[in-house]
């Protein structure tokens, strides 16, 4: 591998990462209880939170030179007053200028600097702009260039450009909120000086592992603490925390140190010419994970991907000192680069030392975005933002995902004697040869497989000795891992044996590009400016969005399973069994799914065991006694080309029962997309608890940013590929993020929350106070409205105008939204997947699909009405296949829809319905305006009434 392209030196990365560590801390003055106390409405006590240092324990401070009309003297002296006058954050960690003291670096002029001489100059931005780095010279003998740097940059990272009144939107300190980027609030523990304790507990007395391999669990103990912390107390800049805008101006600072240290110091001082781009380092996970035919294959594909971007991550972030990464997801990873002028060549170096933290089956694109300045990033324009993430990120979208070459010719020095005529490619990855590597060919690679990943044991499963590894190393540590959680689709299917696959999607297109922060008003001319550190916090909310439900609201909505079983054989036949390999127990009545644990000579159930319980027509209890003492076959599953067979016969001697497990299985969380496994009769519930979850922290700006739920239901053994591909295609049900315009027919305010009821049946309550319940949130709740596309504009929603009925619905105003979807499809076949497919709008073939989100209540509703009011499945079926058929005879496929608007068709669903038997409590024929019945004929009418037999009969078996 060529390594000729240019990276810090060792004295140049030490002074990069010290010069990162004082970006990320240098507005901490902020993480304290006094800071909050300063910023209350028309407060006395003025707290210097920007000197988070003592300036008269400092030498060059203390000495300093005073020069008359000299800008950086004067600042100076007015340092040293404050210090000896005022409260300042040196107080609130006293230990702190002695530790910054000790830590020093050379910069790029060979100039000795300690941390605590630049503290005072970090967290200024106007220095940077009024007082050039000579005067500093002439007053201290240092230009002090790192700390100007750091200052400005403070400015770039977020949004001290919006020029609101300094007392407008103070909160008191009895109640200060931290809100969400998207206008959520949680109040701040102030009687219990939760920020002056945080800072007092950061790990601050040892920054040199910043500099080490220690650097990653170093910043994750700051990242824990400075979330508390907000580096903006009013409403609504209250949304970024000090932890956002202090890795941002860190990410800036590393960068912009890099390219100080190869090409010096500005010309004319001008920090706004020092140029930025976006590494790339991308890979479809959606696209890999939908060629894996196994789940063991596509958690090992996932396992192999995240430890290659560590490495990844380590090479840039430590070992080269260029660059950290501040963005990632699905399509890849992204890190903010200085743009070093590198050649072709050295680019390819670059590509070639990135591409080789990754397996050649596994290899991402690598390429630069195109430059963008500190300056650009630091004016009100979003086209630089869109430069960091929207752009490349939709780039990488286009390119295909790299396949490295199968030709089995290029393997020849794998035989011996030449390639036989009939070698076979790998059954997983599709590109090595099966057995691949030859024991003995190849012994780097070979060092890296387990023990059991024999070239025999490969041939037998028709894989190579690499995804054979992936496949069941991944096992061996779940149980390591005392058996957490599971990464069985056996163990996740429901008592019926269904599984589905639950996919979510954000919609964040307009929100990475900037376009919608502006949506999100400051004051009554300003509105919020897309920033680095706040394009930062609204991806890392939508991560942590997911993060919840995979951690907490999935948990809890799916439940436990009591237990698992472990069989102990009393035979020694089992020698040959492959370590944690899956199998079969089979005997007359019994077809039970197991792993074999080798090193405790004892099968482990996979399966749900409520399931198999019900297959041999017996108690789940009597399980044990059942297997206890039973003759069982160890049959191989069959797969592709490979049927099945008896690996060995076994006596169960023992039966022990094993700790039970939440059967779900998260496979991506990432800010726009996620995946995850769960049990199918409990899917509809997590979707619409999901959806609750979406309404509350996301509720003020759902109108902007929507949110897609799919369910992709299918049994257990359906082929893991067609799963995947039918999740991957219900993701764009988006219909390209388009807005619409809905008509507004009745508004209400009432307790903090305003109720918009439209047209088409759907209602929102969206809330208007923020967090402490009093004040009239003023920025976030506002909506498009206007009479066409081109010509909305924001209004608050409790301003929106309800429409005159006597205006024609194509005529007059709108509220224009990106409305959310919900859809769901059974794969009863592999095919099926096909039929998941949607138009430009949105739309499918299907004429109900998808719903609008808000629809997942009113089927509820109609559910809970039908199985209330005809009980007998019979009847439920027999009124619906009535309905169903006769719209395909007089429609066909109805593609226009003909049948929602023909009074004919209505009135045919009307007597059909009518003829059902109803209860005598609630006859149809004696009923004229029961809302109830007017939604079961419009249900009718649309074809949903056969969306909920397909949904609540045959999948979830009610």
């Amino acid at each position: 591998m060529n390594s000729s392209f240019w990276r810090p030196d060792t004295n140049q990365k030490r002074a990069i990462l010290f010069m990162e560590a004082l970006g990320l801390i240098h507005d901490l003055g902020k993480l304290s209880d006094t800071f909050l106390q300063s910023q209350e409405p028309n407060s006395t006590l003025e707290y210097i939170h920007n000197l988070l240092v003592d300036p008269r324990q400092i030498d060059i401070y203390k000495n300093h030179r005073p020069i008359p009309n000299n800008k950086a003297s004067s600042m100076i002296a007015e340092w040293l007053r404050d210090a000896g006058g005022k409260p300042a954050a040196f107080q609130e960690r006293p230990d702190l200028t002695s530790l910054l003291l000790n830590l020093q670096f050379d910069d790029w002029t060979g100039t000795k600097y300690c941390l605590a001489e630049l503290m005072p100059l970090v967290a200024r931005p106007a220095l940077a702009r009024k007082t050039p780095s000579s005067e500093w010279g002439k007053v201290l003998g240092k230009e002090m260039t790192p700390g100007l740097l750091i200052g400005y940059l403070h400015g770039v990272a977020h949004f001290e450009k919006q020029g609101d009144p300094d007392d407008k939107n103070k909160q008191p300190y009895s109640a200060v909120f931290r809100a969400t980027p998207f206008g959520l609030e949680d109040r701040i523990e102030t009687g219990k000086n939760e920020l002056t304790t945080t800072l007092k507990y950061l790990p601050l007395s040892n920054i040199e592992p910043i500099t080490s391999n220690q650097r990653r669990d170093w910043l994750r103990a700051m990242e824990e603490n400075m979330k508390r912390g907000l580096a903006d107390t009013r409403r609504p800049h209250n949304e970024v925390s000090l932890w956002d805008w202090g890795y941002m101006t860190a990410t800036l600072a590393k960068a912009a140190a890099a390219w100080i240290f190869k090409n010096g110091w500005p010309r004319d001082n001008d920090l706004g010419k020092i140029p930025y781009r976006t590494l790339c380092i991308t890979l479809n996970r959606l696209v890999l994970y939908s060629r894996c035919d196994k789940i063991g294959d596509l958690l090992g594909v996932r396992q192999v991907l995240d430890e290659a971007y560590r490495k990844v991550q380590r090479l840039l972030e430590e070992e080269y000192a260029l660059a950290n990464r501040f963005y990632r997801d699905e399509t890849g990873e992204y890190y903010l680069f200085p743009d070093l002028g590198y050649s072709n060549e050295e680019m390819i170096a670059l590509r070639e030392a990135i591409q080789a933290q990754f397996p050649p089956d596994l290899r991402p694109q690598v390429h630069l975005g195109e430059p963008v300045t500190a300056g650009q990033l630091d004016d009100s324009n979003p086209s630089a933002v869109r430069k960091l993430v929207a752009e490349p990120r939709g780039q990488s979208m286009q390119e295909h995902t790299m396949r490295a070459g199968n030709n089995l010719c290029l393997f020849e020095w794998e035989w011996g004697n030449g390639r036989p005529e009939n070698a076979e490619i790998c059954s997983a990855c599709g590109v090595y040869p099966i057995g691949y590597p030859r024991e003995g060919s190849s012994h780097d690679l070979e060092r890296s497989l387990s023990y059991w990943a024999t070239q025999a044991e490969a041939q037998r499963l028709q894989v190579c000795r690499v995804c054979l590894d992936r496949r069941r190393r991944r096992a061996e540590d779940w149980a390591k891992n005392n058996f957490q959680g599971t990464i069985w689709i056996d163990e996740v299917a429901d008592d019926n044996g269904l599984v589905a696959l639950f996919v979510g999607k954000f919609g964040l297109e307009g929100w990475l590009d900037g376009s919608l922060v502006s949506t999100i008003k400051v004051t009554h001319n300003e509105v919020k400016y897309p920033s680095p550190a706040r394009l930062y916090r609204i991806v890392e909310t939508c991560r942590s969005f997911w993060q919840q439900v995979t951690d907490d609201l999935t948990r809890k909505t799916v439940g436990q399973r009591p237990f698992r079983l472990a069989l102990y054989p009393a035979t020694n036949e089992v020698s040959k069994l492959g370590n944690f390999h899956a199998y079969e127990l089979k005997a007359d009545s019994i077809a039970l799914s197991v792993i074999w644990d080798k090193s405790h000579r004892r099968f482990l159930t996979i399966e749900n065991l409520t399931y198999l319980a019900s297959r041999c027509r017996i108690p789940e209890d009597a399980l044990m006694d059942k297997l206890r003492g039973n003759n069982l076959h160890v049959v191989e599953p069959s797969e592709f080309l490979s049927p099945a067979r008896t690996s060995a016969k076994v006596r169960v001697e023992r039966v022990d029962k094993l700790n039970g497990y939440t059967p779900t299985i998260p496979l991506l969380a990432e800010p726009s997309v996620y995946m995850a496994m769960v049990p199918a009769v409990k899917a509809l519930e997590l979707a619409r608890n999901v959806k609750r979850k979406y309404e509350e922290e996301m509720g003020r700006v759902r109108d902007r940013l929507p949110i897609y739920l799919g369910l992709v239901f299918f049994r257990r053994h359906t082929p893991l590929r067609a799963v995947l591909e039918a999740g991957r295609a219900m993701l764009n049900m988006d219909g390209g993020d388009k807005w619409e315009g809905w008509r507004l027919v009745d508004k209400n305010l009432n307790n903090g929350v305003c109720e918009l009821a439209f047209d088409n049946g759907i209602t929102w309550k969206v809330p208007t106070v923020a967090g402490d319940g009093q004040t009239r949130d003023e920025w976030y709740p506002r909506m498009y409205e206007g009479d066409s596309r081109d010509s909305k504009k924001v209004k608050h929603v409790n301003d929106l105008r309800v429409r005159n009925p006597q205006i024609p619905p194509d005529k007059g105003w709108k509220v224009w939204v990106k409305p959310s979807r919900f859809d769901f499809e059974f794969l009863d076949t592999n095919s099926r997947r096909f039929e998941i497919y949607y138009d430009q709008n949105g739309r499918r073939p299907r004429r109900t699909r998808p719903f609008y989100l808000e629809d997942l209540d009113r089927l509820d509703t109609l559910w809970t009405l039908l199985k209330l009011k005809l009980p007998a499945k019979a009847q439920r079926y027999q009124v619906i296949r009535t309905i169903e058929d006769t719209r395909q005879k007089w429609y066909g496929r109805d593609r226009e829809e003909d049948s929602w608007h023909d009074p004919v068709f209505q009135q045919f669903v009307a007597d059909t319905l009518a003829q059902a038997a109803w209860p005598k409590t609630w006859k149809w024929t004696e009923i004229e305006q029961d809302p109830q019945k007017k939604q079961l004929i419009e249900a009718g009418v649309k074809g949903e009434l056969a969306d909920l037999a397909e949904l609540y009969m045959e999948i979830l078996k009610e």
